[in-house]
This record gives structure tokens, sequence and C-alpha cells, in this order.
């Protein structure tokens, strides 16, 4: 039997526009995005016959894109999102769905002499901003937001204990682990995490920065004093919540992934002892890139419904 054709979509990815926003007052405003559209529809043709009769040219998506940044000021991706999918359903009667996939990549201002610059910036961070619009005909957008890369590092306070192999665990005794319990290490990891607002007219500027500052504050504790990271899944969880408390009731959902970023004592090493080689040594690390642990998880206000 032939295999039939079931799922189908297509679009334009990876572009790239850079916003201003002039004030008269002088000061400027830029976003920089990187766009990818996807529709669906009715356009089956395109598959099976090779008909392009219903094919909106991804270069016009592209040139769609680049229009609408003119007439909007970009002030959030998850906005602008919402004005690019709305287009497509709104000019093309035979599009049934957009999916709009946007990254931002902050730039934030100059200080000069202890006072922001109105038009001098500089990218002074990993993380990229994430936005996602889903918006089908006849339904309300559905918008997902995000933030992926955002790279932290706490130096004590973070101790790994008790796991199953050790004293005190599940089970005690397992051949198969070599790893020594840890009291004090290094915590570092990579954050990406996405959450679904539970409506699509969100102030979704002011729950990214909510949720950056939950992930930060959590994850940190006391300025002096810190918090204690008995587990990284505790950290992570935590993190969630507190994220969830404070852009309540705007979020109805956020998931995590944080995969660890490993700073290994120099003591690791198989070399001869020195200075900087003998167990004891708490002041030089080594990077590695892999294997590292991988953790998620998704906290809800509610029970969890597919998108």
């Amino acid at each position: 039997m032939a295999g039939q054709l079931s799922e189908y979509a297509y679009g334009k990815i990876k572009i790239r526009v850079m916003k201003v926003n002039r004030e008269r007052s002088g000061k400027h405003d830029v976003h920089e995005l990187t766009v990818k559209t996807l529709l669906y529809g009715d356009f089956a043709d395109s598959w099976t016959t090779g008909s392009n009769a219903k094919i909106i040219a991804t270069e016009t998506q592209k040139n769609t894109v680049y229009q609408l940044a003119r007439t909007t000021p970009c002030s959030s991706p998850e906005e602008f999102g919402k004005i690019i999918a709305d287009h497509f359903l709104k000019s093309y009667h035979w599009v049934r769905k957009a999916k709009i996939t946007l990254w931002e990549d902050p730039w934030a201002r100059i200080e000069v002499q202890g006072q922001q610059h109105n038009h001098a910036f500089t990218k002074n961070t990993t993380e990229r901003r994430y936005a996602e619009v889903v918006h089908e005909r006849g339904q309300s957008p559905q918008v997902t937001g995000g933030v992926f890369n955002l790279i932290v590092l706490k130096t004590t306070q973070s101790s790994f204990e008790c796991f199953v192999g050790h004293k005190g665990s599940y089970m005690e005794n397992d051949k198969w682990c070599t790893l020594g319990e840890v009291k004090d290490r290094l915590f570092s990891t990579a954050i990406e995490s996405t959450w679904r607002y539970a409506s699509a007219s969100a102030d979704f500027n002011a729950c990214y920065d909510k949720v950056k500052a939950a992930f930060l504050d959590t994850f940190a504790g006391d300025p002096v004093k810190g918090v204690p990271s008995p587990s990284a899944q505790q950290t992570q969880h935590e993190m969630c919540k507190e994220a969830l408390a404070r852009c309540a009731p705007y979020i109805q959902d956020i998931s995590i992934t944080t995969p660890n970023l490993h700073y290994m004592p120099l003591s690791s090493l198989n070399t001869p002892k020195h200075m900087h080689c003998s167990p004891d040594n708490q002041d030089v690390f080594y990077p590695i890139d892999g294997p590292s642990g991988f953790i998620e998880s998704t906290a809800s206000l509610g029970p969890r419904s597919k998108m």
C-alpha cells in the first residue's frame, strides 16, 4: 500500500530583522529578532501533484515579516508573532493555521559616567528570549514565552549526597556506582525554559522579566548567605514554583531543563600531585563539555493540557 500524506506545512526560517524605535527625545530602542514562519492549510496538492497554485512563496513570507516590522514597534516577540500570524490568516483564506517562532537577542544600553546611553548598546549576556505563537482559524492564539541559554553559576552551597550506591539511599550497594558523594561543589547550568500564557493579552515583557528574576533569585538565594541546593532537581522545581507565583495568573505552566555545566576540581586529573593538584583543592577547576547530567520538569497551576 502506498504511503498517504498525513501532515504537511512549510515556511521560512532564519528571517533576521533589527528594529530601531526612535523617540523624539533622542532615545532609541532596539530589538534584534530571528523569525520562523510555518503555515498549515489547504495546499496538499503541492505534495501530491506538484501544483503550486495555493503556495505562498517563502520569499513572500520573509517580505511579510519585514514589512510588518515597519508598522509595529516589535515591543515583544510575542506581540510581533501575533501580528504576523494574524496577517497570514486574514490575507489567505486557505491558510488554516500559522505557527510563528521568534528568538530575540537582547541588547543592553552602554553606561557612560553612570548614565545609560540614549543610542549605544552592547551585547552583555548569552541568553536568548523565545516566543511561539500558534493561531488556528476561528480560535484564539496560543502564546508561549521562553528563555534559552541563561547561564548561572554558584561556587558553594551545592551538594550531592545519599544517592543510589551510598549509605542512606534506597539501594546502598550498587556495583555500577563509582561517583563519590560531594558536600560542597560548584553548581552551574544553562537554563532553558518555556511557559504557556493563560491569555494571549498578557503583559509579555513584564512576565519575561519576572520569570528571569525568579530563576536568578531562587538559584542564588540571599546575597550574603545564599541558599543550599541539596539536589539540582529541588532547586529547579523551586525556581519554577517561584516563577509561577510571581506571574500568576498569566502563566498556566512552565517547563525547564537544566543541563549540568561541569567544572571539575583540578585534583581529579590523573597527574602527579603538585600545588594545585591536591585532594583538598578548592580554587582551581577545569570545565568539561560532557558527558553531563540533564534534568527537566514542568510545574503547573492546574492539569496540563496539550497545545
